[in-house]
């Protein structure tokens, strides 16, 4: 060695190098796995191949640019830091690998997916990782685990470049471990597609444990054989990627000689049994003399789906041609039309999710006013509302005003001050890695609850401003949720995982001027929103004209389902069934369904051929207002 002290590692260490990152990748996989995925010698034998062999395509590219990087610096046998080179990149790629199956792992534990289209937005998009709301605790314990595996990457590359190891021998023990993994890949492979064309649920279901899981089918090919193949199998809805037909026709508008107000509060995370006397006393007196709608749905269950199904009226789905075309609501456009003044106020941002290039894309730079970071969010909700109702008192009282609040302190990690605390005891660091949340859940509820009187206090602050100025004989009123929160009831914490109610269903209170205090006590959705609204601002048109919601309002108004949606999924909720249907799926999809009471059914089979007709009006809605090529 003293001869070639810059000598490059053998290929036999490197390897050496990645069977180490292969085991500690296998732990990580091992551990988010459950009884379920080795309930029968079927599943355990499809499970263990597929975890043996996926560990190491995660590492495939490590192993490749480490082979590759080793060549080539290998012959410039001169060039000194070479070895420096090849170290530091493999344990920052198999760090990150690491970092990355970890980071995977405690998405897939709280939320039920994996790394996907919307963590990645998240990550990348301005304000996405703030709109967290982690605690400082949460961000010092994710530092440490992410240096704790790099080091774990560097001490291992350490130890296997001081090792002394004899050079034969590798390439015999190399192509039988090649062989093994081809053996394991083509036989989970082959297991995976027979269950999928005979609809053999446990390993389908297993297989969402992998993150990248690449399905394999060959229901096609086997019919051709003459195969029997099970056709009542999962259902993926399709959506086509066309131009937007938005609205499908011109809006016919008459404005009304007195236009109405509108003071729209929405509440992050707030879940419909929040409207409670006791907690929210402020909003259940309000409610008690408008529209309150006690089995509301929002359209999503996150934000970005639930505040825009709210303002367009449309599916989830839509919000990425909305986003493509940066296409505000036409709700927002006929406020602008008719001269509407504007104070859109956030405790978050507006770039994430990106409301300043879809619902609000057409607003001046001076009508928006997000307040982020630095101070509590229970202290910047009580900011917003002072400048909302220092607006109000400015504003040109010859125009109509429209205002926008939403509140974050309802957003994990629960802020709110000490005089809104009427729940006890709570969680005092709430820490997203360290917390049990089976045996805590009680207490970090507790802290939920007390932010969400603390948000009643500031809808109260407003309501009582409104009234003291004779407005509210004037002004709309609307008061929701952006999408509901879990404590557990269902297995999870947390929004974006499910369907449940506790994830969708949210307060929902409309106060328009002369209209009675009314109960509705049916579904109703945050699509029905724009529906309800538009007629309000002189909008001649039918709904269905740029919307799929129904006018509250209207005398007949009744609905038998709604539709939630996530980033790659869309949920049937009515009286009797929720049905989830995949997106665009590629591959072997799967249904999720449940009774109305959110108990899992043993097949969706039943539920599905329930609601076929409801099926194909949602089919169709799809494509509602995308502009059919040809």
């Amino acid at each position: 060695m003293s001869a070639q002290p810059f000598a490059l590692p053998t290929s036999r260490k490197l390897n050496a190098y990645f069977l180490i990152t292969w085991l500690v990748a296998l732990a990580q996989l091992f551990s988010q796995q459950g009884a379920s995925d080795y309930a029968t010698p079927a599943v355990a034998g499809w499970t263990l191949a597929a975890t043996l062999s996926y560990a190491f395509m995660y590492l495939l590219p490590g192993v490749a640019i480490g082979h590759g990087l080793r060549r080539l610096l290998g012959t410039r046998k001169s060039f000194r830091r070479g070895p420096s080179i090849l170290g530091a990149t493999m344990i920052a790629l198999t760090g990150l690998t690491q970092v990355l199956l970890f980071a995977d792992r405690v998405i897939h534990e709280m939320y039920g997916f994996h790394i996907n289209g919307f963590v990645v937005n998240l990550v990348f998009t301005p304000g996405g990782i703030a709109s967290l709301g982690a605690s400082r605790s949460t961000e010092i314990t994710a530092g440490a685990i992410v240096l704790a595996l790099c080091a774990l990457q560097a001490a291992a590359w350490v130890w296997v470049m001081r090792r002394n190891a004899s050079a034969g021998g590798w390439r015999l023990r190399g192509a039988w471990a090649i062989a093994l993994f081809f053996v394991l890949t083509t036989g989970e492979r082959i297991a995976y597609g027979y269950s999928e064309m005979s609809n053999y649920q446990p390993i389908l279901f297993a297989s969402e444990h992998f993150p990248l899981y690449q399905p394999l089918t060959f229901r096609n090919f086997a019919q051709n054989l003459g195969v029997k193949v099970d056709q009542a199998g999962a259902r993926s809805m399709q959506v086509r990627d066309e131009s937007l037909s938005y609205p499908q026709q011109p809006l016919r508008v008459v404005a009304p000689e007195k236009p109405l107000n509108i003071v729209w509060l929405v509440a992050e995370s707030l879940r419909f049994d929040m409207l409670d006397p006791k907690i929210m006393p402020r909003l259940w007196a309000f409610s008690n003399d408008a529209v309150r709608l006690e089995k509301h749905f929002s359209g999503g269950n996150m934000t970005q789906m639930g505040v825009f199904s709210m303002f367009y009226g449309l599916y989830g789905n839509y919000w990425f041609p909305m986003l493509a075309a940066r296409r505000a609501p036409v709700l927002m456009d006929v406020l602008q039309q008719q001269n509407y003044q504007f104070s859109l106020n956030t405790s978050q941002r507006f770039t994430y999710p990106a409301f300043d290039k879809t619902v609000f894309a057409n607003m001046r730079t001076e009508d928006l006013h997000p307040l982020e970071g630095g101070a509590p969010a229970w202290q910047r909700d009580v900011r917003n509302i002072d400048a909302l109702i220092d607006f109000i008192d400015k504003r040109d009282p010859a125009r109509p005003f429209m205002t926008y609040m939403f509140f974050e302190s309802t957003h994990a990690n629960y802020d709110y001050p000490p005089e809104a605390e009427i729940a006890t005891p709570v969680l005092q660091d709430f820490n997203y890695l360290t917390a049990d949340f089976g045996a805590q859940i009680g207490q970090i509820k507790n802290r939920y609850i007390n932010a969400a009187h603390h948000v009643d206090s500031q809808i109260g602050r407003m309501i009582d401003h409104l009234g003291k100025r004779g407005l509210l004989e004037n002004t709309i009123v609307i008061v929701l949720g952006d999408h509901g929160e879990e404590f557990m009831e269902r297995s999870r914490w947390g929004h974006s995982a499910e369907f449940n109610r506790f994830q969708t269903s949210t307060p929902a209170v409309i106060r328009v001027p002369g209209r009675p205090p009314q109960v509705v006590t049916g579904i109703t959705s945050h699509l029905d929103l724009p529906a309800t609204l538009m007629p309000l601002l002189g909008v001649q048109n039918p709904a269905e004209d740029y919307s799929l919601g129904h006018d509250l309002l209207a005398p007949d108004f009744h609905r038998d389902y709604a539709v939630v949606a996530d980033w790659n999924r869309l949920a049937y909720i009515g009286n009797d069934y929720k049905v989830t249907f995949p997106i665009n799926a590629i591959g072997a999809v799967r249904n999720e369904a449940t009774d109305g009471d959110d108990r899992p059914l043993a097949s969706a089979d039943g539920a599905i051929a329930s609601i076929r007709s409801a099926m194909v009006e949602i089919m169709a809605n799809l494509a509602r207002f995308s502009r059919h090529r040809g």
